[in-house]
C-alpha cells in the first residue's frame, strides 16, 4: 500500500502522457491497472452560452467490492494534493498518526486549502457489489484529472469515466478544429465566389494559369468542407468516421501535390512520393497524440518536409531561370510578377523554418509534468493550425496577384523595344543565350508558362512584325513562326530570311520617319 502512496505523483504524471486526452467516450479504469487515472481538458458553459452544463461522471461497476478512493481536480490545484515531504497522498492510519490528516478523512486523498475555493473533490466508495455513481460539475475551463485507487488491499473495482462537454461529444482538445475548418470553409467559398465573378467578367482575357487556379480554389473549398464535416460528425456521434478520415487525408495530400506543367517522369515520381507522405502526415496529425506518440510524430513530419523542400528548391530554381530570361528580353511587367512570386515563396520557406524551430522548443519539454495541462488549448494549432494559415496566406496572395482583370492580356504579350540599337543588341544577346542554353534545356518543359510569348519551339524561329497605324501613330505587334529546317540546304533559306527581316525593319523605320515628318 505504501509503495502506491509514494508513487502517486508519477501516476498522475504518466497519466498525462498515456491517457487519451479529451476523449468524449467513456474511459475504462480498473484496479488491475497501475495507472488508474485519466485527464482531459474541459470547456466551461461560460465559453458556450446557452449550451448544456459540462460535467464528469464516474460509474463503478456492480462487480466492484472493497473500498476505493476517488479524486477529481483541476490541474492548477495539483500542488494542494498530498504531502511532498513524506510522499503521502492517501489518508491511512499511518498518515493519521503523523498528523497529516484526521480520522474524518480516512481512506480519502490528503488535500490542503479551502474546499470552497478549490476544484478538488475527494470521496471514498464502500462498495458492496453494487453500482456507485459520482457527478462532478465543471464550473470553469481547465484541465481536469480523475483518479480512482484501492483504499484497502482486498479492493477490486472497474470504473467508467465519462466526460460531458457543453457543445457535444468532440474531445475538448479538438473542438477548435471544428470552428477553424468551418470558418475556413466560408472563407474559401467567398474567395471562390469573388474569383468566379471576376472570371465571368473577363472570360475572354483568362490565361491558362488562371484556369488552374480556379480548380485549386474549388479543390480547397471542398477539402475544408470535408474537414468540417469530419469533425462535425465526430461531435455528433462521439466516434470518428473512418471513411471521412481517409477522404480528408487524401484531400490534404492532394492539395500538397503541385502541378508543374507537363508530366515529367522525375516530377511524377517526386509528386507520388509527396502524396504518400502527405497521407501519412494527415493521418498522423488526426490519430496520434504528441504526449503518447513521442518521436513517431517526427516520422510523420520529416518525410513530408524532405519532399516539400525538394519542391521548393526546384520551384525557386525554375523561377530564377525564368526571371533571367525575362530580364534578358526586357519583359519588365512579367518579371515583376515572377519577382513577387519568388519573394512570396521565400517568405513561406522562412516561416516554415521559424515555426518548426518554435514547435521544436515547445515540444522539447513534453515529458515534463504539466506539459499537457499547459498546452491542451493550443496543441491543435502547433500541429495543424499554423500550416493551414500559412498555406492560406500564400494562396490568397497568389489569388490577388493573378486575379482576372481587364489587363490580363499584358501577360500574354511581349514588350517591343522602340529603340533600334537596343533591339539589335537584344537580338544578339538572345541569340548567344539560346546557343548556350539549348544543350541542357532541350528535355525540359516550361514550369511557369503564361503562354507562348517568350518560349521558342525547337526547330522554329520567332520573328516580330510591327504594323504602323496611319491615323494615330500607334503600333501593334504580331508574331509569325518561320520554320527553319535542320537540313543543310535550309541554311541558305535562313540567311535569306534574316536578310529579308533586316529589309523589313529598315522599311518600317523609314515609314515611321515619314509619319513623323508629316
Amino acid at each position: 500500500m505504501r509503495s502506491w502512496h509514494q508513487s502517486f505523483q508519477w501516476i498522475a504524471f504518466l497519466a498525462l502522457l498515456l491517457s487519451t486526452i479529451g476523449s468524449a467516450e467513456e474511459v475504462y479504469l480498473t484496479s488491475d491497472n497501475y495507472y488508474s487515472t485519466t485527464c482531459s481538458g474541459v470547456w466551461s458553459k461560460n465559453d458556450f452560452p446557452g449550451w448544456s452544463q459540462p460535467f464528469i461522471k464516474v460509474t463503478l461497476g456492480p462487480t466492484s467490492h472493497g473500498k476505493a478512493a476517488m479524486l477529481i481536480y483541476e490541474w492548477a490545484d495539483f500542488d494542494n494534493i498530498g504531502t511532498y515531504s513524506n510522499m503521502e497522498y492517501l489518508c491511512d492510519q499511518k498518515a493519521v498518526s503523523q498528523k497529516l490528516c484526521t480520522n474524518t478523512t480516512l481512506d480519502q486523498f490528503i488535500v490542503h486549502g479551502d474546499p470552497n475555493t478549490s476544484s478538488i473533490m475527494t470521496t471514498t466508495f464502500d462498495m458492496q457489489n453494487k453500482s456507485e455513481i459520482a457527478l462532478y460539475k465543471v464550473e470553469k475551463t481547465g484541465y481536469y484529472c480523475v483518479a480512482v485507487v484501492p483504499a484497502t488491499n482486498n479492493t477490486a473495482f472497474e470504473a467508467w469515466v465519462e466526460w460531458k462537454f457543453p457543445y457535444g461529444e468532440l474531445p475538448a482538445v479538438d473542438y477548435p478544429k471544428l470552428v477553424f475548418y468551418g470558418v475556413f470553409s466560408l472563407v474559401y467559398l467567398a474567395i471562390g465566389l469573388f474569383w468566379g465573378i471576376q472570371s465571368f467578367r473577363y472570360w475572354y482575357d483568362i490565361l491558362p494559369v488562371q484556369h488552374f487556379l480556379s480548380g485549386a480554389i474549388f479543390f480547397l473549398t471542398v477539402e475544408m468542407a470535408f474537414n468540417f464535416g469530419f469533425w462535425e460528425a465526430y461531435n455528433q456521434t462521439g466516434k470518428p468516421s473512418w471513411g471521412l478520415l481517409a477522404l480528408v487525408a487524401l484531400l490534404n495530400a492532394g492539395r500538397n501535390r503541385p502541378h508543374l506543367g507537363s508530366a515529367m517522369k522525375k516530377c511524377a515520381l517526386l509528386a507520388a512520393t509527396h502524396f504518400v507522405f502527405g497521407v501519412i502526415y494527415s493521418l498522423g496529425t488526426m490519430l496520434l497524440s504528441p504526449e503518447s506518440a513521442g518521436f513517431i510524430v517526427l516520422l510523420c513530419v520529416f518525410p513530408l518536409a524532405i519532399t516539400m523542400t525538394a519542391f521548393y528548391i526546384w520551384t525557386l530554381s525554375a523561377i530564377t531561370m525564368t526571371l533571367a530570361t525575362l530580364e534578358m528580353r526586357k519583359q519588365h511587367v512579367k518579371a515583376l510578377m515572377y519577382r513577387r512570386l519568388y519573394r512570396l515563396l521565400v517568405f513561406s520557406v522562412l516561416m516554415v523554418l521559424l515555426i518548426f524551430i518554435i514547435n521544436m522548443f515547445m515540444f522539447s519539454d513534453r515529458g515534463s509534468i504539466g506539459w499537457a495541462a499547459r498546452n491542451w488549448k493550443r496543441r491543435w494549432f502547433m500541429l495543424d493550425g499554423w500550416l493551414n494559415i500559412l498555406y492560406f496566406i500564400v494562396f490568397f496572395t497568389i489569388i490577388i496577384l493573378w486575379r482576372p482583370t481587364s489587363s490580363n492580356a499584358r501577360y500574354g504579350l511581349e514588350q517591343i523595344s522602340q529603340d533600334e540599337e537596343e533591339a539589335l543588341d537584344l537580338e544578339n544577346r538572345l541569340r548567344r543565350a539560346e546557343n548556350g542554353q539549348n544543350a541542357h534545356r532541350e528535355d525540359e518543359d516550361a514550369i511557369f508558362d503564361l503562354g507562348d510569348d517568350f518560349s521558342d519551339d525547337e526547330g522554329h524561329q520567332r520573328v516580330k512584325l510591327v504594323s504602323v497605324g496611319n491615323g494615330n501613330h500607334s503600333t501593334t505587334s504580331q508574331q509569325q513562326d518561320v520554320n527553319t529546317s535542320s537540313h543543310p540546304s535550309s541554311q541558305q533559306q535562313s540567311r535569306g530570311q534574316q536578310q529579308s527581316r533586316g529589309e523589313e525593319r529598315d522599311a518600317l523605320l523609314h515609314t515611321q520617319e515619314d509619319d513623323d515628318e508629316e
